[in-house]
């Protein structure tokens, strides 16, 4: 072999035995070797092995420092996917409870002022006035509710309470007249006006006759905002034949020696004041500019200034200008003592009045009312009687800070007004005072939203000022059962009741099963640890992808997450205050309505229309309150008078509809079980209509009362009276496992064509998948396999139903099919129609149901059959009992209204939504079981075998989402779509 030049050494391709030291020679080149020096042993040759073993270690340690930041941003994830569903149910739990209490709400204020305008009516007949009961009224209620009132005087008596009050009907002017009322009838009056036509007429009465009453201008235009002020120049308008009340004024203020009040009046009469709540310009400045004009100048004064500084400057300017006057080096006095010594008369007061707040200024006026000789009365009952009583109370506290220091009666608002005033006008101020309307409160109803958007934007606040990303993966590691688990939040609801147990399908996540990647020996072949590599590549770029996608999911539900505890809390805050209300008015009402019961049934006879009007025309829950406390009262229930003392007048089917209304809904049930099967035969249809209209909740009460009574299940005596399968089907219903608000347009679709494949086809019948899909299903689920079964075989299920089976099973397939609502529609048009009336099912199906249902099955009865349940009513029946129906029906609106009432109420749930208002932003997005889905996203979904499929997957494209509802729109590649909930939907 031949050996590189310059002594260079080959590597041997091979293994050599070692040579022993010292035996090579220097050979070629002069090169030499040292002959004691031992020679370089011969390099190894590399082993592929170790760079793929170095290469799996080093991704071992990669997937080992992988797995943690993706276990965390699973659990994250799963935290933030559960939490925003049970948001999203939360906050719509509260929000259907407060649509229902708002109804409540409604008929509740309605029937207090329905009474109100009874005893008002009351108060004015015969001999005399009765003013307690007059001003009891007038001065215990809301302005609100005292224009609701007025609404239904009107229409029942044809007057308005203002021409009542009076006494007579007098045209707008009788008021003018010093004679023409009373001081009480006086303060009564401005109380039963609008705010726009009482400040019109005073206005006119300020305006009118000899010289002008500067004085009282003046308050009415520094105590108006712009908004009031502008629309008592448009009533102004109205009342007086178009006269401009604006240039009436001019006209009436300016002239000889009144230059300077008269541009004040002018300026102020432009209606612009700044209304802002933040203090304007530099109220020093402003203050040494007043000081110069007026108290710095030797002579004279500089009304201009004042006039362009106080005019129009917001109460907070003004306020800060008076306490920064004070504080200036060169004054001795304070501004309202300096505006006293330069100026003089009517300008004199229109400036003081602009250094007063709004509450400062009427207690002023009140203190001049009654301080020296006599008393204004006219004074005391204008001011009064223009606020609110919220507004009187506080009027009350911060007079007596005001002149605290004053002699006695001066130091105390109650003390003076006592001594000044008597007789009905005094008791009338003290009422002001000292009563509570029915809710118990003096906000007005238009404060509600306002003050639940401020706690709600409150809330939002601190839920992303704490959101905490630790606590979440703690949480995520949870079983999340129980309630809503907001971050950092110590009270979730402010009412009772939403804290329950909200079941979620997002299992725990759990650690990949690494070992065999991370822990098993080293492959000792090159191609074993070539796969091991590809593995571990890949299940480190896996977990980092999906690390990555749900960071992005969490990041991008974030704004959801606080989006959706904001309408939780906005919803909850409004609702604590709607019962709040409504738990005052309730008592307020059954308390007032037992008393009047009691006052109906005792004397001489009884008073039927009396006792229709009161009972027919409150609601079930308004029913069970006014029967307890005549309970408690009387000894008897409500239900055990019309049984005994009033039987010969609560007779036949008026007495069955009085038991029914008056009768809980759950023992009303029970006691309709007993009868549809209790004696010889059972009536099926009754039967029917309990098993296949009513919700779990109310099966499953009534069963327990039915079982209470009668020592057997309901179950029992339901297998001992029927048969076959139609047997298994009605136990099916009783079992009240029935997937309520479930509703899905896919799954529907393909239910329909497994009806249809069932048996509804003249196939042979396959009566246990019939079953499955009747019986489980949500009324919504069944509206839409109803609307999909129709597009696919053009025939309706229930007509499909009737051709293909027979007998009480039909029956009970077809009311479980056709909902609720169309179930009452057609039995109160067929106990209506042909000859005679079935009285029974009439009374039965109005007595059971609540006002707001009845209000949606007459929408449907007209929608199918034609004619309002009114007029069907009124053709069938007579007597007390029509009177009781049309009242249980109808009281509710006001008179002329009653017609539209039912057309007004809210779409109930079997009613198709309303269009959306806009589309939503692309850039949103809806989280869904692994990530968020905007529009145009790829996802796939899977048909699951308890929906009926097959348990494949379906891929498809994002055509819409849905954020505030968490639902989405999917496209699917085989040409079908589907919308539902992306809580189901995953990304690909």
């Amino acid at each position: 072999s031949s050996l590189p030049p310059c002594g260079g050494i080959v590597e041997p391709t091979r293994r050599l035995p070692a040579h022993p030291v010292g035996t090579f020679c220097a050979m070629g080149c002069g090169a030499s070797v040292e002959p004691n020096v031992e020679p370089q042993a011969p390099a190894e040759p590399e082993d592929p092995l170790v760079k793929l073993h170095a290469e799996i270690e080093r991704l071992r340690g990669e997937l080992s420092g992988a797995l943690p930041p993706f276990a965390e941003s699973a659990k994250k994830w799963r935290y933030m996917s559960v939490t925003l569903g049970k948001l999203q149910r939360v906050a719509t739990h509260i929000g259907d409870d407060l649509d229902d209490e708002k109804l409540m709400h409604d008929a509740l204020t309605y029937h207090i002022a329905e009474q109100d305008a009874q005893d008002l009516r009351d108060a004015s007949e015969g001999f005399g006035t009765d003013e307690e009961k007059m001003g009891r009224v007038i001065l215990g209620r809301l302005p609100e509710n005292i224009m609701l009132t007025d609404q239904i005087y009107r229409q029942r008596y044809g007057r308005s309470l203002e021409d009542q009050v009076r006494g007579e009907n007098k045209t707008l002017m009788g008021l003018l007249g010093a004679d023409s009322l009373s001081h009480f009838g006086r303060f009564l009056t401005y109380r039963t006006m609008t705010q726009p036509k009482r400040d019109a007429l005073l206005f006119r009465g300020c305006i009118s006759g000899w010289g002008c009453a500067d004085f009282i201008l003046i308050e009415l235009l520094s105590t108006r905002t712009n908004d009031e002020l502008k629309a008592a120049a448009e009533s102004y308008a109205a009342e007086f034949e178009g006269e401009d009340m604006v240039e009436r004024i001019k006209s009436e203020t300016g002239g000889f020696g009144k230059k300077w009040y008269g541009k004040w009046i002018d300026t102020l009469v432009e209606f612009d004041r700044d209304e802002s709540t933040e203090v304007q310009g530099d109220p020093a400045d402003l203050a040494k500019q007043l000081y110069d004009a007026g108290a710095g100048k030797w002579m004279g004064c500089d009304e201009q200034v004042f006039i362009d500084i106080l005019c129009k400057a917001n109460e907070p300017t003004c306020l800060a200008i008076v306490e920064a006057y004070d504080a200036l080096e060169d004054s001795k006095k304070s501004l309202r003592e300096d505006i006293e010594s330069k100026m003089g008369g009517d300008l004199e007061f229109a400036a003081l009045a602009r250094t007063r707040s709004r509450l400062d200024f009427f207690a002023w006026r009140i203190f001049k009312a009654c301080k020296g000789w006599g008393t204004d009365e006219q004074c005391i009952c204008r001011v009064l009687g223009c606020l609110d009583n919220n507004e009187v109370r506080k009027l009350s506290d911060r007079y007596n800070e005001l002149y605290a220091e004053e002699d006695a009666p001066f130091n105390d608002f109650g003390a003076l007004l006592e001594s000044e005033l008597s007789g009905s006008l005094l008791d009338g101020i003290k009422h002001l005072l000292e009563s509570l309307p029915p809710k118990n409160h003096w906000e007005s109803k238009d404060t509600y939203e306002p003050n639940a958007a401020a706690e709600a934007d409150a809330f939002k606040t601190h839920i992303e000022e704490n959101y905490d990303e630790e606590k979440a993966i703690l949480l995520g590691d949870t079983d999340l059962d129980g309630g809503l688990h907001l971050l950092n939040v110590d009270q979730h609801f402010l009412c009772e009741g939403y804290d329950y147990e909200i079941p979620h399908e997002h299992d725990k996540h759990e650690d990949m099963d690494t070992s065999e990647l991370l822990e098993s020996p080293l492959p000792g072949e090159v191609h074993a640890c070539e796969e091991l590599i590809k593995k571990l590549s890949g299940t480190i770029n896996e977990v980092q992808e999906e690390t990555m996608k749900n960071n992005a999911a969490v990041e991008g539900s974030k704004a959801i997450y606080y989006d959706r505890s904001r309408d939780m809390r906005y919803k909850d805050h409004h609702l604590r205050q709607v019962l709040a209300d409504n738990s005052a008015m309730l008592e307020f009402c059954a308390q007032r309505d037992a008393d009047a019961v009691h006052e109906a049934i005792e004397g001489w006879g009884t008073d039927a229309d009396r006792l229709i009007r009161i009972l027919c025309s409150l609601t079930k829950k308004q029913l069970r309150r006014v029967d307890e406390i005549y309970t408690e009262s009387h000894g008897k229930s409500l239900r055990e008078v019309i049984d005994g003392e009033l039987s010969s007048l609560f007779e036949g089917r008026f007495k069955y509809f009085m038991q029914c209304i008056l009768t809980p809904p759950a023992e009303l049930d029970a006691q309709l079980l007993r009868d549809s099967m209790a004696g010889l035969g059972t009536d099926d249809s009754l039967l029917i209509e309990i098993c296949c209209t009513r919700t779990n909740q109310e099966l499953v009460a009534a069963k327990k009362i039915f079982e209470e009574k009668e020592g057997k299940s309901v179950e029992e005596w339901t297998e001992g009276d029927t048969s076959g399968f139609y047997t298994t089907f009605l136990i099916r219903c009783l079992q009240a496992k029935r997937r309520e608000g479930f509703s899905d347009e896919r799954v529907a679709r393909r239910q329909a064509n497994r009806l249809h494949r069932a048996g509804l086809n003249g196939g042979d019948k396959d009566e246990k998948v019939l079953m499955k899909i009747l019986v489980n299903n949500s009324e919504e689920q069944l509206a839409l396999v109803s609307e999909a079964y129709k597009n696919k075989f053009g025939q309706e299920l229930t007509e499909a139903i009737k051709e293909h089976l027979g007998g009480d099973l039909e029956q009970a397939m077809i009311c479980r099919a056709q909902g609720r609502l169309t179930y009452y529609a057609t039995a109160l048009n067929k106990a209506m129609a042909g000859m005679g009336t079935d009285e029974q099912t009439l009374a039965r199906v109005i007595g059971r149901n609540t006002k707001a249902d009845l209000a949606r099955i007459g929408r449907r009865m007209e929608d199918l059959f034609g004619g309002t349940l009114r007029q069907r009513i009124k053709s069938e029946t007579s007597g007390n009992f029509q009177k009781a129906l049309l009242t249980y029906l109808f009281a509710e609106g006001p008179g002329e209204a009653d017609e539209a009432q039912i057309e007004a109420e809210a779409p109930g749930e079997d009613d198709p939504p309303p269009p959306a208002e806009e589309a939503p932003a692309e850039e949103e997005g809806v989280p869904c079981a692994n990530g968020v889905l905007k529009v145009g996203s790829r996802v796939q979904t899977q048909y699951t075998e308890d929906e009926g499929g097959d348990g494949g997957w379906y891929s498809g494209t994002v055509a819409e989402i849905w954020p505030e509802d968490g639902n989405c729109k999917i496209d699917y590649d085989d040409g079908d779509n589907w919308t539902g909930s992306a809580a189901t939907v995953h990304l690909l």
